[in-house]
């Protein structure tokens, strides 16, 4: 019953990542599903089983705690100045308030993937105890290519309809492997089959959906038009084949060594028809969409990286104006170097090969169940292929279903370890069918056995409801997040109607930055708690700084709010961080060209000048749907501020300014 229930808890978990990816919602159901699951394995597991201590020694609970430190180390002020980002010297110089130094340029969003890799721990973790039992690890196999198969469905109707969505094409490779997995493990129950004392179901339902999968996952790879996927898809599928052309038809050294010969000529001749990118970095190197902001940020990268999550909050800087409808996305070798540095990135590689052949050759020494470790290699080499092609891998549902299935592959990768965790209702079929294997030498006891699994899920469990309570307090006491780019919208109107509505949506991005997913609710809702809400200070715009000082949204309604009580050189001090942090992002243009107009202070700074003339420059010769935000800030502008934005007008569109002192005639007349 337990084991029905953590599985159970393994669906849920990765159903309302793929469901609600954006949701506030969804993340705080995911980790408390987890949570919850890591403890009763933890709780429960049978002092007996030694399958999971086997799997989980301390050396490599030390291995997969490593990055988590190095999320939680990037986020703690460091002991010598030098090693923290600039920005956070800058900003505090801007604020005038010591701000300690960190690694990360953006402590929220570093919070939020130490969040998710907690979740992909804890899924490949589960997944790892409930494939200990044979039976159990079939089952998680078909529950995964279920979840891949509708995933996938649901994303090639979308592709069909012109529905954009996120891409589904790393979702769609692993349901060609999972399908493939199936079919293979079917196809040796039918051969199978006319031995004596084996007990199976019948393998040809699984055959039969294992094959409509491979049909709707391979047709929306290849209607998609996705080489690289198409061909990560088929190089994982031929370890799978290798490893089951040798376990039925090539047994044997030499036999094993002419077809790993034959599948490694086989396997660097399809590599060959991926499109590899010239003259580019290397972890952008099979990508085929644009990433030229990706390309800037990685020639600027420090080598502990930026923060992870930090990639998300620097896009906007180094990206060209005007992409907002179709954000860059940079692939997840890119955004891992980005992040975490390029020493981080090649330690996840070597570990990926290394992986790969630890499981091929635990899948060669199997006689039975070798599918199971043969699919996490494959799955290996095809995840490591995608991670130089697109940023799908990294999302939060694909990541949970990666996690799953390499515990599904290593929870069975070793001979025997499914007969120390069997159930007691499949105990009698199990020994009839298990692998003979020679019992160890030496006979741990239960307690020095299970008390490092033991621990490590409980830990772990106790940390994913801590995260949890992180992620859900906020939204109890701040309410709704508003959309920022209206509220800018809305406050460009007027320079001086600082509006509770604009006081709630800064307090909210505090907490829910783009660093981290996007969170909204209903609007009605969201409207009432905004009319409800007390208005904020600038008090309450700086501490959303203390943590993301790369906002340059929080610096602008800063500068806007503080400008009547601040002084000037702290108001323009303001605003030039906005220029700086944001300088593409037009949903800041309306608001931030009023509010530098305003004062005749910073109209006057050389620097701000500059920055006035770029910005009233794109407006005039690449958008001009933003013109009408120049008439209205030319009404709220001081003196000096009227006369430099009419000299920038005359000089880039005369006719324009015409229109200008018309409007805002009638404007003023009302």
């Amino acid at each position: 019953m337990m084991v029905r229930l953590v599985i159970l808890a393994e669906l849920v978990a990765i159903a309302a990542a793929f469901a609600m990816p954006e949701s506030l919602q969804g993340w705080v159901l995911m980790s408390l599903v987890l949570a919850t699951a890591a403890l009763m394995v933890a709780i429960f597991l049978p002092p007996s089983s030694l399958g999971l201590a086997r799997l989980l020694r301390p050396s490599l609970v030390a291995v997969l705690a490593a990055p988590a430190l190095w999320m939680a180390l990037q986020a703690v002020p460091m002991p010598i100045g030098k090693l923290g980002n600039p920005i956070w010297a800058t900003a505090s110089a801007t604020l005038n308030e010591p701000l300690a130094e960190k690694i990360t340029v953006d402590t929220t969003a570093t919070m939020f993937s130490l969040v998710q890799y907690c979740a992909v721990l804890a899924a490949a973790l589960i997944a790892a105890a409930i494939a200990l039992d044979r039976y159990r690890a079939a089952q998680l196999l078909h529950i995964l290519l279920s979840i891949a198969t509708i995933v996938t469905a649901m994303w090639f109707g979308r592709e069909i309809a012109g529905v954009a969505g996120p891409d589904g094409s790393p979702i769609a490779v692993l349901g060609v492997l999972l399908s493939c997995a199936t079919a293979i493990r079917a196809v040796d129950q039918v051969l199978r089959r006319s031995r004596p004392r084996t007990i199976a179901l019948s393998p040809l339902p699984a055959l039969s959906a294992a094959i409509i999968a491979m049909i709707i996952c391979m047709a929306a790879l290849l209607i998609r038009a996705n080489s690289t996927a198409v061909v990560a898809a088929l190089l994982g599928s031929e370890i799978l084949l290798s490893v089951f052309a040798v376990r039925r038809w090539f047994p044997g050294l030499w036999g094993t060594a002419g077809v790993l010969a034959t599948a490694t000529i086989i396997f660097i001749a399809t590599a060959t028809v991926i499109p590899f990118r010239t003259n580019t970095d290397l972890t952008i190197v099979l990508s085929t969409s644009s990433q030229a902001a990706t390309e800037r940020m990685l020639q600027d990268v420090a080598p502990v990286g930026s923060g992870a999550g930090a990639s998300t909050v620097l896009l906007p800087i180094f990206q060209d104006a005007g992409v907002g409808d179709s954000p860059e996305r940079p692939t997840a070798a890119a955004t891992i170097v980005i992040d975490m540095g390029w020493a981080f990135l090649c330690a996840l590689v070597v570990a990926a090969l290394l992986c790969a052949s630890i499981l091929i050759r635990r899948a060669l020494s199997r006689t039975y169940d070798y599918v199971f470790p043969a699919l996490g290699a494959g799955a290996l080499i095809a995840v490591t292929i995608l991670a130089f092609s697109d940023h799908g891998i990294l999302g939060l549902g694909a990541s949970l279903l990666i996690a799953a299935l390499f515990g599904l592959a290593f929870g069975q990768s070793l001979s025997g370890a499914e007969r120390d965790a069997i159930s007691s209702e499949t105990k009698a079929t199990s020994d009839q069918i298990a692998n003979q294997a020679p019992a160890p030498r030496r006979r741990l006891t239960s307690a020095s056995v299970t008390i490092w699994p033991r621990v490590s899920l409980m830990v772990l469990g106790i940390v994913l409801i801590v995260q949890a309570a992180w992620m859900a307090l906020p939204d109890r006491y701040f309410g709704a997040r508003s959309s920022l780019p209206s509220v800018l919208s809305t406050a460009a109107a007027g320079p001086n109607a600082m509006s509770k509505t604009v006081s709630l949506a800064a307090a909210r991005e505090d907490l829910w930055i783009r660093g981290g997913p996007s969170f909204t609710r209903d609007s009605a809702l969201a409207a009432d708690e905004q009319r409800t809400a007390p208005p904020m200070t600038s008090d309450e715009f700086a501490r959303a700084l203390r943590s993301s000082p790369l906002r340059g949204d929080i610096w602008l309604l800063l500068a806007a709010t503080s400008k009547h009580s601040s002084p000037q050189p702290s108001t323009a001090a303001m605003l030039r961080m906005s220029y700086y942090t944001a300088p593409n992002d037009l949903d800041l243009l309306p608001l931030r060209v009023s509010v530098a107009l305003a004062a005749d202070a910073m109209v006057r700074d050389t620097d701000l000048r500059e920055l006035i003339k770029r910005d009233v420059s794109l407006v005039v010769r690449h958008r001009p749907a933003l013109k009408p935000a120049l008439v209205t800030a030319y009404r709220s502008a001081s003196a000096d501020g009227k006369i430099y934005l009419e000299g920038l007008i005359s000089e880039l569109d005369p006719a324009f300014l015409d229109q200008v002192h018309a409007r805002s005639s009638r404007m003023g007349s009302r």
